[in-house]
């Protein structure tokens, strides 16, 4: 009896390693088909605008990937997968989900972080990690530089550099605005305004009359509106975010100061004129990597048709751009037939004439792409014009 229960057991145990080997198997198989696009967006917090419209661009890239029959490798086929967590707009808690996210998810790329300083705590997770991360909106110029002045081999982005959207923002603003004479106002609390602001006072031919400085999540601007009522000047320049940007301009509007307002891509959110007031939000002007408009490719038109359908609102640029981010991911992996990290890492350095939806784009030596500007205006806080800047 002992030796027909020993055979008994015996048997068991190796029908139940077959079986365990089986599933194993067929799970190891599953996840070999696979890419995981790790997603670092602020979802919530004070960034929430533009890492909720960046999470929507990532998920809609892949949704699109996929339907479309996926990721062609070596005469295999991939299925992509976002996996996204909250960042929550704190530079900690960046540095925590992409480390997570390598560690514990072992995704293949990174798509995020959204800020210059939540991308600068990420990038020694994505190197120890040696993990490819392309980061749709952080500007900062230095974010791809390390500080010997060599490239930062694991960290890409998909919108220009704040050095050149400066330069591009003097030049709308002495050869389409004609403002000989502007002030600035600078969000000095990131490198984010005092970059764009340091390039375009290096860029601008005009003369500036006043440059002053606040912080993020100030709300009463009036000292600062009250210094410059009286003098001379043509337009305003705000080198920072729609939330701070927002009450700047209708706190303007309402002391009688109505001339042109110019900034860059932070001011690219419906929110601005949320808090501004539609009827504040006229003859402004804000620098965008996208408008419908003025579709910079053709790849920009179906986009937006496909995205209305899904979603039943027109996309953002933050919307753009992610969605540009994974697409550039999915080019490398297949031009470098591989789904290895280092590889990929390797493809998104080579793109070459990537036909975005933000524009045809090229990757420079430093892991920014080479590509237009638009310079949105807006009338009653509606987008009404849009103007290429090359």
């Amino acid at each position: 009896m002992k030796k027909i229960i020993a055979i008994i057991v015996a048997f068991v145990v190796v029908i139940g390693g077959v079986i365990g080997i089986g599933i194993a198997k067929k799970s190891a198989d599953k996840s070999s088909t696979t890419i995981k696009i790790g997603g670092v967006f602020d979802t919530s917090g004070a960034a929430a605008a533009y890492g909720q419209a960046e999470q929507k661009g990532a998920d809609f890239a892949v949704k699109r990937i996929n339907a479309a029959g996926g990721v062609k490798v070596n005469g295999k086929t991939y299925k992509m997968q976002m996996v996204n967590k909250d960042s929550k707009s704190d530079n900690t808690e960046s540095a925590s989900v992409t480390t997570n996210l390598i560690s514990n998810n072992k995704v293949n790329a990174i798509v995020g972080p959204v800020t210059t300083s939540a991308v600068q705590a990420a990038v020694p997770a994505a190197t120890k990690g040696k993990t490819p991360m392309m980061s749709p909106t952080a500007g900062a110029d230095n974010i791809t530089v390390q500080k010997d002045g060599k490239v930062q081999p694991y960290v890409f982005r998909a919108q220009f550099k704040n050095s050149y959207l400066g330069t591009k923002m003097a030049q709308f603003t002495t050869d389409t605005v004609k403002a000989k004479d502007v002030v600035v106002f600078q969000d000095n609390s990131s490198d984010y305004g005092t970059g764009i602001t340091n390039a375009f006072k290096k860029a601008y031919k005009g003369n500036i009359v006043e440059t002053d400085s606040y912080q993020a999540g100030d709300k009463d601007f009036q000292a600062m509106l009250t210094k410059i009522k009286n003098k001379k000047f043509d337009a305003i320049v705000i080198n920072g975010y729609y939330t701070e940007a927002g009450a700047i301009l209708k706190q303007a509007r309402d002391m009688g100061i109505n001339v042109p307002v110019i900034g860059p891509d932070g001011l690219g959110d419906p929110k601005l004129a949320e808090i501004a007031g539609n009827q504040n939000t006229s003859n402004v002007y804000y620098a965008a990597h996208f408008s419908t408009q003025a579709p910079a490719t053709d790849a920009a038109t179906p986009f937006v048709t496909e995205y209305k359908k899904a979603y039943n609102q027109e996309p953002s640029q933050f919307t753009a751009l992610a969605y540009d981010a994974v697409y550039m991911i999915k080019q490398a992996i297949e031009d470098e037939k591989s789904t290895d990290k280092m590889k990929i890492t390797e493809g998104l350095a080579k793109i070459k004439n990537f036909n975005g939806v933000t524009g045809k784009m090229t990757m420079d030596d430093f892991h920014n792409p080479k590509k237009s500007i638009v310079m949105v205006g807006v009338t009653n806080g509606k987008d009404t014009t849009a103007t290429v800047v090359k």
